[in-house]
Formats: C-alpha cells, sequence, structure tokens
C-alpha cells in the first residue's frame, strides 16, 4: 500500500496546528485609514480588499481560500489572487524537505468540493527529470499525492496525526505540452473531491479527480484515492494483532547500469537484474533524498511507480521512454527488508504499453499499466530480464 504518515515537526521551525474555520476570519481597519478590508487567518494568510472589490495578497504559505464577504466573492476574484509566491506549509503534504512540496496555494473552486490549486515545478529537479526537455510526468503523480493530503488536511479537518494509506493513482500527460519553458512551471490545478467516506465526523476515504494546466494549456489528469486511518488503526492495518515488528536489514543492491533506465546516476537506478526473464528486483536505498525523503515503514508509493516504470524500460530497451498514462493499484504494504520484484508482462508495440506486478512472497503487492507513445519502446535489449 502506498502510506502516508506526517514526516515530523522539527520542535521549533513547525508552527503548531490551527483548525481554521470561518470564526478565524477577522475585519480590520488598515491602518492607514484606507476603506479597506483585511480577512486574517492567523499564521496562514492575509488579503486585502478595498473598496473596489481589488484584492492585494499577502502570502504565508497556505491560504484559507474563504469567500470575500466585503466585495466580490466570485471564483474570478479567488484565482486571480492563486499564489505561486511560496509553498504550502510541508507537514499539510507529508514531506520533510521544503525543497519537495510543490503545492503553493489553494482556492474554493465553482461549487462544493470543488477546488482550485496551485504548484509549481523546478526546472530541473533532483530525480523527477526528464533527458527529452520537458518535465517528467512522475511530477504529475507526486502532485496528485500533495493535493489529496492537503485538501483532506486543510479542507476537510483530517488531523495532522492522522495516517493516510494510498490505494489509486491514475496519471495521463500530455508529453508534447511538458516542454520546459524559461523558468520554473506555474501549474494550476482545477480538483474535484468526491465518494467522502465519513465515521461520525471523522473523513475515513475520499477521491479526488484533478486536472493540470499550464499557462491555460492542459498538460495532464489524474485520480486518486485514498484511506484514512487514525495512528492505532493504522497499526493494526500495518502490522496486525502482534504489533510492530523491528525492521531487518535490507538487502544489497546491485541496480542495472543507469543508462538502461534513463536516469543519470546509479543512485537513482532502483531495479536491478535477475537471473529471470520479465522479472526485476526492487532496490530501495533509505539514504535517497527524495524517495525517502522522511523514514517510512515500508517501501513509498511513489518508489513503486518509479520502480515500475524502470522495469518496463529496463524490459523493452527503452530507457528514454515517459509514459503517457499509469494507473496503479496498491494492495498491500511492501516490506523494506523481504526481496521484492517488479515482473513485467503483457508488453504491446500498437499502442504502447505494459504490465506489471510487484510480487513479495509470492503475493502481488500493487500492480500497474504504464502506456508510452506509439514508437517509444523497441525490442528488449540483450540485459534485459538478466
Amino acid at each position: 500500500m502506498f502510506c502516508h504518515g506526517e514526516p515530523g515537526l522539527h520542535p521549533v521551525t513547525d508552527a503548531p496546528q490551527f483548525d481554521v474555520t470561518c470564526s478565524d476570519i477577522s475585519p480590520v481597519r488598515d491602518l492607514c485609514g484606507a476603506r479597506k478590508m483585511l480577512y486574517i487567518c492567523p499564521a496562514i494568510d492575509i488579503r486585502s480588499f478595498d473598496d473596489r472589490g481589488a484584492i492585494t495578497s499577502h502570502p504565508q504559505g497556505d491560504t484559507c481560500g474563504m469567500e470575500v464577504v466585503n466585495g466580490s466573492s466570485g471564483l474570478e476574484d479567488d484565482l486571480a489572487v492563486l499564489s505561486f509566491e511560496s509553498t504550502v506549509p510541508r507537514r499539510h503534504v507529508h514531506r520533510q524537505a521544503i525543497s519537495e512540496v510543490f503545492l503553493t496555494d489553494c482556492v474554493r473552486g465553482p461549487g462544493p468540493d470543488r477546488f482550485v490549486l496551485g504548484a509549481q515545478w523546478p526546472r530541473l529537479h533532483g530525480f523527477y527529470r526528464s533527458r527529452a526537455g520537458r518535465y517528467d510526468p512522475m511530477l504529475l503523480a507526486e502532485t496528485l499525492r500533495q493535493c489529496v493530503i492537503y485538501l483532506a488536511h486543510t479542507r476537510y479537518r483530517v488531523s495532522l496525526g492522522q495516517r493516510f494509506v494510498m490505494q489509486t493513482i491514475e496519471i495521463t500527460a500530455e508529453l508534447e505540452r511538458l516542454v520546459i519553458g524559461a523558468g520554473a512551471a506555474e501549474v494550476t490545478i482545477t480538483a474535484v473531491v468526491s465518494d467522502v467516506r465519513r465515521r461520525g465526523s471523522q473523513v475515513t476515504a475520499l477521491s479526488a479527480a484533478l486536472e493540470f494546466t499550464i499557462a491555460g494549456r492542459r498538460v495532464g489528469s489524474g485520480r486518486g484515492r485514498t484511506a484514512v486511518l487514525t495512528a492505532e488503526e493504522y497499526d493494526t492495518v500495518r502490522w496486525g494483532a502482534g504489533g510492530p515488528r523491528t525492521l531487518g536489514p535490507v538487502p544489497g543492491r546491485t541496480p542495472v547500469d543507469p543508462t538502461a533506465v534513463g536516469v543519470p546516476v546509479v543512485g537513482d537506478v532502483v531495479v536491478g537484474a535477475t537471473a529471470r526473464p520479465g522479472r526485476w528486483r526492487v532496490l530501495p536505498d533509505l539514504s535517497h533524498p527524495v524517495l525517502f525523503d522522511h523514514p517510512s515503514d515500508h517501501l513509498p508509493g511513489m518508489l513503486v511507480l518509479e520502480a515500475a516504470r524502470q522495469a518496463v524500460r529496463a524490459e523493452c530497451g527503452a530507457p528514454e521512454a515517459d509514459p503517457v498514462s499509469i494507473s496503479a493499484q496498491f494492495h498491500r504494504f511492501v516490506e523494506l527488508d523481504v526481496p521484492a520484484e517488479m515482473v513485467v508482462s503483457g508488453v504491446e508495440k500498437e499502442p504502447a504499453g505494459a504490465h506489471v506486478v510487484l510480487e513479495q512472497r509470492g503475493m502481488a503487492m500493487a500492480t500497474a499499466t504504464l502506456r508510452w507513445p506509439a514508437g517509444a519502446s523497441r525490442a528488449p535489449g540483450p540485459g534485459s530480464g538478466g
């Protein structure tokens, strides 16, 4: 499974959690005497509105998305102040490194359970990067993950102590529109949340459908569903009645050559060859600064997706192939200290694609289907599968 817990808060740099409600909004007078209203959400964002309804944003990392009380409250005004000036608090997307936080803002959309979010993608990310002069489609998956968690925490009152178990992730990418420009991409994301399950007032699961645009052009879409567990529920689901166990050493790494899977350095390779055709050993590196941004007691979901991509690239002899779609289901937690393999099958050329099963102890832990542009794959190379 694809689980996210809070990576841990720094006792000084991380402020305490605020439960933001409409009562937290306080109208005050501009100190200079001008007829303005300031709407303040503690520790989150300040926005000012003048008599004409003009809006000035003073971002501090995360906006409330509250409707304007004095002046226009239309979606157009909210989008006018969708900010890309700074990231949202890292704790709201379960990231330890600020550099790995992509989301910048969130405002309400036109209707219930609809939101518009901002994100920024760096032109050269430390891990998610393509050698084809475009943004890596995996940025769509990571941004989707962050959106689902962020919306749950900030819009559906899921506390920071809850654990997220991602059940499905689907993305589609418009590769020709992911071209890297002269600056970091400012991504606008429309999100529709659905199928929200509750136990009393507590959210226990939700789904989200997203569409990604850059400069008004659609560049991709995605869907995801997550379960939300209390700490006690997580321990029961994760470990069973016996409770947590001490993890053993991670199996040794013998990665394939980076050029076989389209990554620049051996430290970013997450698969190794085996003696059996179509099977690729999954190689977790607990020191990886992105895939293990914070400690995890199981194989992170983004590592599962990357291992699936690298296994297909290696199997098909297409190290530069970027997927135009990925559909993944996470069935069980994947142990870090037990060997696991990606099994690639159903390789097709028209349309190009493959099916992948992550196996551990003879069980299917996750499954995924990847598609890529026609002509991107070749016949398996001499090193495929071993």
